[in-house]
Protein backbone atom coordinates (compact mmCIF):
# COMPACT_ATOMS: atom_id res chain seq x y z
CA UNK A 1 0.00 0.00 0.00
CA UNK A 2 1.66 3.28 -1.30
CA UNK A 3 1.55 6.56 0.62
CA UNK A 4 -1.55 7.94 -2.21
CA UNK A 5 -3.92 5.30 -1.03
CA UNK A 6 -3.10 6.05 2.42
CA UNK A 7 -3.65 9.02 1.85
CA UNK A 8 -7.07 8.88 0.08
CA UNK A 9 -8.18 6.31 3.23
CA UNK A 10 -7.18 8.74 5.73
CA UNK A 11 -9.31 11.52 3.77
CA UNK A 12 -12.42 9.38 3.62
CA UNK A 13 -11.95 8.68 6.94
CA UNK A 14 -11.19 12.22 8.18
CA UNK A 15 -14.35 13.56 5.99
CA UNK A 16 -16.99 11.42 7.93
CA UNK A 17 -15.00 12.35 11.35
CA UNK A 18 -15.42 15.73 10.21
CA UNK A 19 -19.13 15.24 9.20
CA UNK A 20 -19.78 13.89 12.61
CA UNK A 21 -18.08 16.81 14.87
CA UNK A 22 -20.22 19.18 12.32
CA UNK A 23 -23.23 17.41 13.90
CA UNK A 24 -21.85 17.97 17.33
CA UNK A 25 -20.87 21.61 17.12
CA UNK A 26 -24.38 22.21 14.71
CA UNK A 27 -26.22 20.38 17.75
CA UNK A 28 -26.45 23.43 19.50
CA UNK A 29 -28.00 25.76 16.66
CA UNK A 30 -30.63 22.84 16.26
CA UNK A 31 -32.27 22.59 19.61
CA UNK A 32 -30.50 24.89 22.12
CA UNK A 33 -33.85 27.26 21.71
CA UNK A 34 -35.94 24.43 22.16
CA UNK A 35 -34.16 23.36 25.48
CA UNK A 36 -34.12 26.48 26.70
CA UNK A 37 -37.73 27.05 26.64
CA UNK A 38 -38.40 23.74 28.50
CA UNK A 39 -40.26 22.27 25.59
CA UNK A 40 -38.09 19.46 25.53
CA UNK A 41 -35.45 17.91 27.39
CA UNK A 42 -32.27 17.24 25.94
CA UNK A 43 -32.64 13.27 24.76
CA UNK A 44 -36.01 14.15 23.68
CA UNK A 45 -34.33 17.20 21.90
CA UNK A 46 -31.61 15.31 20.12
CA UNK A 47 -33.57 12.25 18.81
CA UNK A 48 -36.09 15.28 17.27
CA UNK A 49 -33.09 16.65 15.55
CA UNK A 50 -31.56 13.42 14.38
CA UNK A 51 -34.86 12.57 13.03
CA UNK A 52 -35.48 15.45 10.70
CA UNK A 53 -31.49 16.21 9.70
CA UNK A 54 -32.09 12.49 8.12
CA UNK A 55 -35.32 13.42 7.13
CA UNK A 56 -33.86 16.38 4.68
CA UNK A 57 -32.50 13.64 2.46
CA UNK A 58 -35.53 12.22 1.87
CA UNK A 59 -37.26 15.77 1.06
CA UNK A 60 -34.29 17.19 -1.04
CA UNK A 61 -33.78 13.77 -3.14
CA UNK A 62 -37.21 11.95 -3.30
CA UNK A 63 -39.87 14.42 -3.36
CA UNK A 64 -38.36 17.13 -4.81
CA UNK A 65 -35.70 15.29 -6.87
CA UNK A 66 -33.24 17.98 -7.00
CA UNK A 67 -28.98 17.66 -6.74
CA UNK A 68 -27.22 18.48 -3.60
CA UNK A 69 -26.59 22.23 -4.45
CA UNK A 70 -24.11 22.79 -1.93
CA UNK A 71 -21.95 20.10 -2.59
CA UNK A 72 -21.66 21.10 -5.90
CA UNK A 73 -20.16 24.67 -5.17
CA UNK A 74 -18.39 23.20 -2.01
CA UNK A 75 -16.32 21.82 -5.16
CA UNK A 76 -15.92 24.20 -7.35
CA UNK A 77 -13.61 26.29 -5.13
CA UNK A 78 -10.60 25.65 -6.90
CA UNK A 79 -9.48 24.20 -10.26
CA UNK A 80 -10.79 20.70 -10.67
CA UNK A 81 -7.24 19.65 -11.81
CA UNK A 82 -5.12 20.52 -8.66
CA UNK A 83 -7.39 18.74 -5.67
CA UNK A 84 -5.65 15.36 -5.03
CA UNK A 85 -6.42 13.21 -1.86
CA UNK A 86 -3.25 15.22 -0.30
CA UNK A 87 -5.00 18.90 -0.66
CA UNK A 88 -8.47 17.15 0.46
CA UNK A 89 -6.55 16.10 3.47
CA UNK A 90 -4.77 18.93 4.36
CA UNK A 91 -8.14 20.65 4.15
CA UNK A 92 -10.18 18.45 6.12
CA UNK A 93 -7.39 18.23 8.76
CA UNK A 94 -6.87 22.30 9.37
CA UNK A 95 -10.88 22.23 9.59
CA UNK A 96 -10.80 19.17 11.84
CA UNK A 97 -8.46 21.05 14.53
CA UNK A 98 -10.47 24.34 14.52
CA UNK A 99 -13.79 22.73 14.87
CA UNK A 100 -12.67 20.57 17.78
CA UNK A 101 -11.11 23.24 19.78
CA UNK A 102 -14.14 25.29 19.24
CA UNK A 103 -16.62 22.98 19.90
CA UNK A 104 -14.36 21.84 23.21
CA UNK A 105 -14.70 25.93 24.35
CA UNK A 106 -18.07 25.53 23.66
CA UNK A 107 -17.82 28.41 20.43
CA UNK A 108 -20.56 27.72 17.93
CA UNK A 109 -18.44 28.02 14.84
CA UNK A 110 -18.91 27.64 11.28
CA UNK A 111 -17.83 23.99 10.34
CA UNK A 112 -18.27 24.79 6.88
CA UNK A 113 -16.42 27.87 6.69
CA UNK A 114 -13.86 26.11 8.43
CA UNK A 115 -13.78 23.34 5.77
CA UNK A 116 -14.10 26.17 3.01
CA UNK A 117 -10.73 27.54 4.52
CA UNK A 118 -9.06 24.84 4.43
CA UNK A 119 -9.60 23.75 0.84
CA UNK A 120 -8.80 27.53 0.13
CA UNK A 121 -5.58 27.24 1.53
CA UNK A 122 -4.69 24.35 0.71
CA UNK A 123 -5.19 25.10 -3.41
CA UNK A 124 -3.37 28.15 -2.47
CA UNK A 125 -0.33 27.87 -0.71
CA UNK A 126 0.71 25.23 -3.64
CA UNK A 127 -0.53 26.23 -6.46
CA UNK A 128 -1.03 30.11 -6.29
CA UNK A 129 -3.85 31.55 -6.27
CA UNK A 130 -4.90 31.73 -9.83
CA UNK A 131 -6.52 28.28 -9.10
CA UNK A 132 -8.92 29.35 -7.06
CA UNK A 133 -12.91 30.44 -8.23
CA UNK A 134 -13.22 33.74 -7.12
CA UNK A 135 -16.97 34.01 -7.51
CA UNK A 136 -17.97 31.54 -5.28
CA UNK A 137 -15.86 32.45 -2.64
CA UNK A 138 -16.40 35.97 -2.72
CA UNK A 139 -20.43 35.11 -2.65
CA UNK A 140 -19.03 32.67 0.29
CA UNK A 141 -17.60 35.46 1.96
CA UNK A 142 -20.34 38.21 1.68
CA UNK A 143 -23.01 35.55 3.47
CA UNK A 144 -20.43 35.51 6.22
CA UNK A 145 -21.65 38.93 6.68
CA UNK A 146 -25.73 38.37 5.19
CA UNK A 147 -26.59 35.43 6.94
CA UNK A 148 -26.68 36.67 10.64
CA UNK A 149 -28.32 39.97 9.68
CA UNK A 150 -30.69 38.31 7.79
CA UNK A 151 -31.76 35.69 10.59
CA UNK A 152 -31.64 39.10 13.05
CA UNK A 153 -34.04 40.90 10.54
CA UNK A 154 -36.26 38.06 10.00
CA UNK A 155 -36.30 37.02 13.78
CA UNK A 156 -37.09 40.59 15.03
CA UNK A 157 -39.65 41.36 12.28
CA UNK A 158 -41.52 38.52 13.48
CA UNK A 159 -41.04 38.60 16.81
CA UNK A 160 -42.25 42.05 16.67
CA UNK A 161 -45.85 40.69 14.75
CA UNK A 162 -46.15 37.97 16.73
CA UNK A 163 -46.18 40.14 20.27
CA UNK A 164 -48.70 42.94 18.05
CA UNK A 165 -51.03 39.69 17.02
CA UNK A 166 -51.04 38.51 20.43
CA UNK A 167 -50.56 41.39 22.75
CA UNK A 168 -54.06 40.83 24.31
CA UNK A 169 -53.17 37.42 25.08
CA UNK A 170 -52.48 36.21 28.39
CA UNK A 171 -48.61 35.05 28.59
CA UNK A 172 -49.71 31.66 29.67
CA UNK A 173 -52.10 30.97 26.65
CA UNK A 174 -49.03 32.56 24.33
CA UNK A 175 -46.33 30.08 25.80
CA UNK A 176 -48.74 27.03 26.02
CA UNK A 177 -49.22 27.91 21.79
CA UNK A 178 -45.59 28.26 21.29
CA UNK A 179 -44.36 25.26 23.17
CA UNK A 180 -46.09 23.35 20.45
CA UNK A 181 -45.23 25.47 17.31
CA UNK A 182 -41.58 24.89 18.76
CA UNK A 183 -42.02 21.68 17.78
CA UNK A 184 -42.88 22.72 14.00
CA UNK A 185 -39.96 25.21 14.12
CA UNK A 186 -37.07 23.07 15.48
CA UNK A 187 -37.96 20.64 12.74
CA UNK A 188 -37.98 23.10 10.23
CA UNK A 189 -34.57 24.50 11.46
CA UNK A 190 -33.39 20.87 10.79
CA UNK A 191 -34.18 20.29 7.37
CA UNK A 192 -32.68 23.47 6.69
CA UNK A 193 -29.45 22.30 8.49
CA UNK A 194 -29.49 19.33 6.50
CA UNK A 195 -29.98 20.56 3.43
CA UNK A 196 -27.35 22.95 3.56
CA UNK A 197 -24.45 21.63 6.25
CA UNK A 198 -24.90 17.70 5.25
CA UNK A 199 -23.88 18.61 1.64
CA UNK A 200 -20.67 20.17 1.94
CA UNK A 201 -18.69 17.19 3.24
CA UNK A 202 -20.42 15.47 0.30
CA UNK A 203 -19.06 17.40 -2.19
CA UNK A 204 -15.84 17.32 -0.60
CA UNK A 205 -15.66 13.32 -0.52
CA UNK A 206 -16.91 13.47 -4.06
CA UNK A 207 -14.09 15.25 -5.47
CA UNK A 208 -11.78 13.20 -3.62
CA UNK A 209 -13.77 10.57 -5.06
CA UNK A 210 -13.30 12.27 -9.26
CA UNK A 211 -9.45 12.99 -8.21
CA UNK A 212 -8.99 9.25 -7.65
CA UNK A 213 -10.03 8.79 -11.35
CA UNK A 214 -7.72 11.02 -12.65
CA UNK A 215 -4.61 11.64 -9.98
CA UNK A 216 -1.31 9.77 -11.05
CA UNK A 217 -0.05 6.94 -8.87
CA UNK A 218 -3.37 5.72 -7.53
CA UNK A 219 -3.56 1.92 -7.86
CA UNK A 220 -5.63 -0.02 -9.98
CA UNK A 221 -7.50 -1.96 -6.77
CA UNK A 222 -8.36 1.59 -5.17
CA UNK A 223 -9.94 2.81 -8.29
CA UNK A 224 -11.78 -0.37 -8.38
CA UNK A 225 -12.96 -0.13 -4.96
CA UNK A 226 -13.58 3.69 -5.21
CA UNK A 227 -15.56 2.70 -8.73
CA UNK A 228 -17.80 0.63 -6.60
CA UNK A 229 -19.83 3.77 -5.54
CA UNK A 230 -18.30 6.72 -7.60
CA UNK A 231 -19.31 6.62 -11.71
CA UNK A 232 -16.68 8.63 -13.11
CA UNK A 233 -18.27 8.35 -16.25
CA UNK A 234 -20.56 10.65 -14.88
CA UNK A 235 -18.59 13.49 -14.11
CA UNK A 236 -18.23 14.66 -10.96
CA UNK A 237 -21.93 13.78 -8.78
CA UNK A 238 -22.78 12.89 -5.40
CA UNK A 239 -23.64 9.45 -5.16
CA UNK A 240 -27.00 8.81 -3.15
CA UNK A 241 -25.14 6.25 -0.92
CA UNK A 242 -22.67 8.77 -0.06
CA UNK A 243 -26.00 10.88 0.68
CA UNK A 244 -27.06 8.47 3.13
CA UNK A 245 -23.67 7.83 4.86
CA UNK A 246 -23.59 11.20 5.39
CA UNK A 247 -26.63 11.85 6.76
CA UNK A 248 -26.58 8.89 9.25
CA UNK A 249 -23.27 9.99 10.72
CA UNK A 250 -23.62 13.70 10.51
CA UNK A 251 -27.21 12.59 12.91
CA UNK A 252 -24.63 10.18 14.97
CA UNK A 253 -22.70 13.30 15.47
CA UNK A 254 -25.94 15.62 16.93
CA UNK A 255 -26.87 12.74 19.24
CA UNK A 256 -23.83 12.78 21.26
CA UNK A 257 -24.15 16.51 20.96
CA UNK A 258 -22.31 19.79 21.94
CA UNK A 259 -23.24 20.07 25.49
CA UNK A 260 -20.81 22.92 25.90
CA UNK A 261 -21.87 24.46 22.58
CA UNK A 262 -25.69 24.40 23.55
CA UNK A 263 -25.25 26.02 26.82
CA UNK A 264 -23.79 28.84 24.64
CA UNK A 265 -26.87 29.20 22.20
CA UNK A 266 -29.41 28.16 24.66
CA UNK A 267 -28.90 31.44 26.95
CA UNK A 268 -25.63 32.97 26.26
CA UNK A 269 -27.28 35.58 24.04
CA UNK A 270 -30.55 36.38 25.19
CA UNK A 271 -33.51 35.78 27.41
CA UNK A 272 -35.46 32.73 25.39
CA UNK A 273 -39.46 32.12 25.92
CA UNK A 274 -41.26 29.86 23.21
CA UNK A 275 -42.05 32.42 20.96
CA UNK A 276 -38.77 33.91 20.78
CA UNK A 277 -37.69 30.41 20.43
CA UNK A 278 -40.06 30.22 17.75
CA UNK A 279 -38.90 33.31 15.78
CA UNK A 280 -35.54 32.61 16.10
CA UNK A 281 -36.07 28.78 14.40
CA UNK A 282 -37.67 30.08 11.48
CA UNK A 283 -36.32 33.03 10.66
CA UNK A 284 -32.93 30.10 10.56
CA UNK A 285 -35.06 27.96 8.91
CA UNK A 286 -35.80 30.14 6.23
CA UNK A 287 -32.51 31.14 5.61
CA UNK A 288 -31.12 28.06 5.44
CA UNK A 289 -33.78 26.45 3.08
CA UNK A 290 -33.45 29.51 0.63
CA UNK A 291 -29.41 29.54 0.56
CA UNK A 292 -29.89 25.48 -0.32
CA UNK A 293 -31.59 25.94 -3.04
CA UNK A 294 -29.28 28.59 -4.34
CA UNK A 295 -26.26 26.41 -3.50
CA UNK A 296 -25.12 29.01 -1.57
CA UNK A 297 -22.88 27.45 1.79
CA UNK A 298 -23.99 29.39 4.67
CA UNK A 299 -23.64 28.75 8.40
CA UNK A 300 -26.41 27.56 10.54
CA UNK A 301 -24.50 29.03 13.55
CA UNK A 302 -24.67 32.36 12.16
CA UNK A 303 -28.82 32.39 11.11
CA UNK A 304 -29.75 31.40 14.28
CA UNK A 305 -27.20 33.66 16.06
CA UNK A 306 -28.58 36.32 14.40
CA UNK A 307 -32.05 35.07 14.78
CA UNK A 308 -31.50 34.87 18.69
CA UNK A 309 -30.47 38.40 18.53
CA UNK A 310 -32.94 39.74 16.66
CA UNK A 311 -35.54 38.04 19.25
CA UNK A 312 -33.94 39.84 22.06
CA UNK A 313 -33.60 43.06 20.68
CA UNK A 314 -37.43 43.81 21.05
CA UNK A 315 -36.26 44.43 24.42
CA UNK A 316 -33.98 47.00 23.53
CA UNK A 317 -30.37 46.85 23.35
CA UNK A 318 -29.52 46.15 26.46
CA UNK A 319 -31.22 42.93 26.95
CA UNK A 320 -28.58 41.44 24.27
CA UNK A 321 -25.54 39.59 26.18
CA UNK A 322 -23.12 41.54 23.71
CA UNK A 323 -20.04 40.17 25.46
CA UNK A 324 -21.20 36.41 24.93
CA UNK A 325 -21.78 38.18 21.06
CA UNK A 326 -18.31 39.57 20.67
CA UNK A 327 -16.61 36.05 21.73
CA UNK A 328 -18.66 34.32 18.96
CA UNK A 329 -18.24 37.10 16.09
CA UNK A 330 -14.12 36.71 17.13
CA UNK A 331 -14.61 32.72 16.45
CA UNK A 332 -16.17 33.94 13.28
CA UNK A 333 -13.61 36.26 11.87
CA UNK A 334 -10.78 33.02 13.13
CA UNK A 335 -12.76 30.51 11.46
CA UNK A 336 -11.92 30.92 7.95
CA UNK A 337 -8.18 32.30 8.53
CA UNK A 338 -7.03 29.51 11.21
CA UNK A 339 -7.70 26.53 8.94
CA UNK A 340 -6.95 28.67 5.61
CA UNK A 341 -3.13 28.69 7.24
CA UNK A 342 -2.90 25.27 9.08
CA UNK A 343 -4.35 23.17 5.92
CA UNK A 344 -1.94 25.13 3.53
CA UNK A 345 0.77 24.63 5.41
CA UNK A 346 0.19 21.00 5.25
CA UNK A 347 -0.14 20.68 2.05
CA UNK A 348 2.69 22.14 1.42
CA UNK A 349 4.89 19.77 3.63
CA UNK A 350 2.71 17.47 1.41
CA UNK A 351 4.25 18.58 -1.71
CA UNK A 352 8.03 19.21 -0.36
CA UNK A 353 8.19 15.88 1.59
CA UNK A 354 5.98 13.14 -0.02
CA UNK A 355 4.82 13.83 -3.51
Amino acid sequence: MNLLTIAIIFSIILAFVFTFLNGMNDAANSISTIIATKVMTPIQAIIWASFWEFAAFFLIRLVLHQQFAVGNTMANFADQNVIDPYLILSALVGAAIWVAVCTKSGMPISTSHALIGGIIGAAWFVNGSGVLHMQPIIITLAFIVLSPLIGLFLGFFLECLLLRIFKNSSRKRVDKIFKVMQHFSTAAFCIGHGSNDAPKTMGIIAVLMASVFTTQGVSPEMQSFIGNFYDSSQGFHIPDILAVVCYIIMSLGILIGGKNVIKTMGGGLAKITPIRGFSAEFAGATTLIATSFMGIPVSTTHTITGGVIGVGLTDGVKSVKWVTAKRIVLSWILTIPVPLVISGILNLLFNLLVK
